[in-house]
């Protein structure tokens, strides 16, 4: 079965005009990214219980932490995202969900020479997540490590870990150029969260997913028998390194478009 996440903060910045829209729409899972334009790393626990508390009153429950975490460069002291790991870590077990996002690192040089570095902090950082069980998930972006789909794999090969899986998002792969298909055949055997959103080739925009180039209804056909969260990211209006914006009418159009090829390919969803 697919549970139908996503992030709600692509919708308005307050958090409760967001769950409201949410509840609208059907959904029972999001994405925990911000909440009233503050990024989830720098939440307060006043906040925290403010998003538990209202998500609780819509019955909707978070699937990831969806953190910036390794979304900084490589030369940078590695103590400040260990310390942003901890603090993920305990916002997961606190909003009882098992992932948190990830990334692989920006280099002020060529982010590739420091292969060693990027793996030595990404091994370190899934050993501290065995130890509290909660999975890591690796998002490709451009210019980090794992950009690109080998790299990813790479990564997941190399980590051999339980704890570290991949992020499928159709529409990066296509935004660095690659096939979508390729591009999940190189990774497939270590997805565990697929993101989505829809790219134009041609355009150079993203799509409501199904319009664009990114084979998400392929991508979704390849996974059917997984038990596994699919998470909605369209950035129809805006598309930024840090997040995203689509309006509630867009949004939905998203949603519904997902609903329908889910139903097309008869993969059970939630």
């Amino acid at each position: 079965m697919f549970h139908i996440s996503g992030f709600a903060d692509e919708l308005d910045r307050d958090f409760e005009k967001q769950m409201s829209i949410w509840h609208d729409m059907g959904l029972k899972y999001f994405e925990l990214r911000s909440a009233w334009g503050i990024n989830v790393m720098e939440l307060s626990d006043d906040h925290i219980k403010k998003i538990k508390d209202i998500s609780s009153q819509y019955g909707i429950k978070v699937s990831c932490i969806g953190s910036p975490i390794g979304k900084t460069y490589i030369e940078d002291d590695f103590s400040y995202e260990l310390n942003r790991l901890d603090r993920a870590i305990f916002l997961a077990k606190y909003f009882g969900c098992s992932f948190v996002r990830v990334f692989s690192f920006y280099s002020k040089g060529n982010i590739l020479e420091k292969r060693e570095e990027v793996f030595k902090r990404l091994a370190k950082m899934a050993e501290i997540a065995r130890e509290s069980n909660i999975i890591l998930l690796h998002e490709n972006e451009h210019a980090i490590y794992g950009e690109l789909s080998l790299q990813s794999r790479e990564i997941a090969k190399e980590l051999n870990s339980p704890n570290f899986g991949l992020v499928f998002d159709p529409a990066n792969y296509s935004v660095a150029g690659e096939d979508v298909i390729e591009a999940e055949k190189n990774m497939h055997d270590y997805i565990t969260y697929i993101h989505v959103k829809d790219y134009s080739i041609k355009e150079k925009i993203m799509k409501v997913p199904g319009e664009g180039d990114s084979n998400i209804k392929y991508v979704f056909n390849q996974h059917r028998d997984k038990d596994m969260f699919i998470s909605m990211e369209p950035h129809l209006d805006i598309a930024g390194q840090f997040g995203g914006s689509t309006s509630p009418d867009k949004y939905r159009m998203a949603v519904e478009s997902v609903k329908k090829m889910l139903n097309e390919l008869n993969i059970s969803w939630e």
